[in-house]
């Protein structure tokens, strides 16, 4: 039946940007929608982030395990599996009643992304023309870029007009459209023998997951609580753990030896740095712009989307740039600009005009797009030509870690400013003042995030590509 359109090119690129769109529409599209959410399951602001967080946790430690999985089973298999772990778990979300039902459901609807959008650059080297390589990537990045802008426009308009169930709802009949398209026109790939780091993938999941809910969770039990000082002591011994196994793992899950390339090192440890202050962002501002400011969820989606238009519209002139000079000088200048739009962010207070909020998003989102190309450039550059893939991993993987600790970290800036005046409450008893302190301490942090990410970049030294 669907034999005439096996390996149709463009089917296939289409069906391989719609995994790198709904990958990115899912992480932005919940967004905005924080503060309804809050409200309807009757939870404190911070306690709400693990909407986000448990999403970006999977992301982080199951990226590349599923780039192997896909070499070892054939990647139509792993793409199509995920594609129906995701909608599975996207129905079972609009459905929840309860949080901590979300909060399951959500973890598996991320391992189900993880699947199709961790082998999506993958998919294009495996299933397209390698005279289109860089054509096609560009097309599968900016549709990726299209759903990160469109997340947060359709979101507020979703969670205003019809309400916030639907925006796991509309993941169902993309998902299955996916489905067709990929049963129809991929043909399985040849499958590599293998092992899987499965002891890595669960160590450094643990380690995570318990180093950001003590992060998170910090000001409800008390910093000093057995709770929190267990976690925290639980994420030391794991992180020990994570080094060790991969150390001795026939097929680790990061090859240490890799990182202990000085440039390479240095510009992942930055990546980690540089992605905190957008995350906090993303999933802040939203509080700002209903509470301070009393914009409706749809307008608070519009605002959002300023961030990835500036993205999309930097994110190509700082790639030529990087092909002209050294892509890490373009990487300082990416970190330079973010200082510059953290600190514009922590002065947003009630009195801010929207000209004002405009320039401070759109600062901070060309911060992102003249960071992370060229940065994964050179990373890529560094990378002798048999740690390639891992390099692609380790920046996918180091962009997700970041994205968790931002939003821990910044969150929990901000909700200390609540705590500490009025104590544990829910988005209902929020006030602008509390809230216009809380983005403040919150982007100071940010702030000094990427000046730290800015100090390591200025320690790395661009030499030409080793193969």
């Amino acid at each position: 039946m669907f034999e005439s359109l096996r390996d149709n090119q463009k089917l296939t690129l289409l069906v391989i940007s719609l995994a790198s769109f709904m990958s990115f529409l899912d992480i932005s599209i919940v967004n905005v929608s924080l503060p309804t959410m809050a409200k309807y399951f009757g939870v404190t602001t911070n306690t709400i982030l693990w909407t986000i967080l448990i999403y970006i946790i999977v992301l982080s430690s199951f990226l590349i395990v599923f780039g192997k999985l896909a070499q070892q089973k054939g990647f139509k298999k792993v793409f199509l599996a995920g594609f129906l772990v995701f909608i599975t778990g996207s129905a079972l979300c609009a459905i929840s009643t309860q949080f901590h039902e979300l909060i399951i459901f959500r973890l598996m609807q991320a391992v189900g992304a993880t699947m199709f959008s961790g082998i999506a650059a993958a998919m294009v080297l495996q299933y397209l023309p390698e005279n289109k390589r860089g054509r096609n990537l560009g097309i599968v990045t900016t549709i990726g870029s299209l759903g990160l802008a469109l997340g947060p426009l359709l979101g507020g308009f979703i969670t205003e007009y019809i309400n916030f169930h639907w925006i796991f709802f509309i993941n169902v009949p993309i998902g299955i459209i996916g489905i067709i398209l990929g049963y129809a026109v991929l043909h399985e790939t040849d499958k590599h023998p293998g092992s899987l780091d499965i002891p890595g993938v669960v160590m450094i999941f643990i380690a995570q997951s318990t180093l950001i809910f003590a992060l998170n969770k910090g000001l409800d039990y008390g910093w000093t609580s057995t709770i929190i000082l267990g976690s925290i002591v639980c994420s030391v011994i794991f992180w020990a753990l994570f080094v060790f196994q991969e150390s001795r793992a026939h097929e680790p899950l990061i090859d240490l030896n890799f990182l202990k390339m000085r440039e390479i090192s240095l510009a992942s440890a930055a990546n980690v740095f540089s992605n905190m202050p957008f995350a906090g962002a993303v999933v802040l501002l939203p509080f700002y712009f209903e509470v301070v400011k009393g914009m409706s969820t749809s307008y608070s989606g519009m605002m959002l989307t300023l961030m990835p238009i500036a993205i999309i519209i930097v994110g190509p002139l700082a790639g030529v740039l990087s092909d002209k000079i050294a892509p890490n000088r373009v990487t300082l200048m990416g970190a330079t600009i973010g200082v510059i739009g953290c600190l514009v962010l922590s002065t947003f207070n009630p009195s801010s005009s929207l000209i004002y909020i405009a320039i401070g998003l759109l600062i901070l989102g060309a911060s992102v797009a003249t960071f992370n190309p060229p940065n994964t450039k050179f990373i890529l550059s560094e990378s002798p030509s048999k740690y390639r893939g891992i390099a692609s991993g380790l920046v996918n993987t180091s962009n997700m870690i970041g994205n968790g600790f931002g939003t821990g970290i910044l969150g929990t800036a901000a909700a200390m400013v609540v705590y500490t005046t009025v104590g544990p409450s829910t988005s209902d008893k929020l006030t602008p003042a509390l809230v216009s302190l809380g983005l403040h301490n919150a982007f100071i942090i940010g702030a000094l995030a990427m000046g730290v990410a800015l100090v390591l970049i200025a320690m790395t030294r661009y030499k030409k590509p080793v193969d």
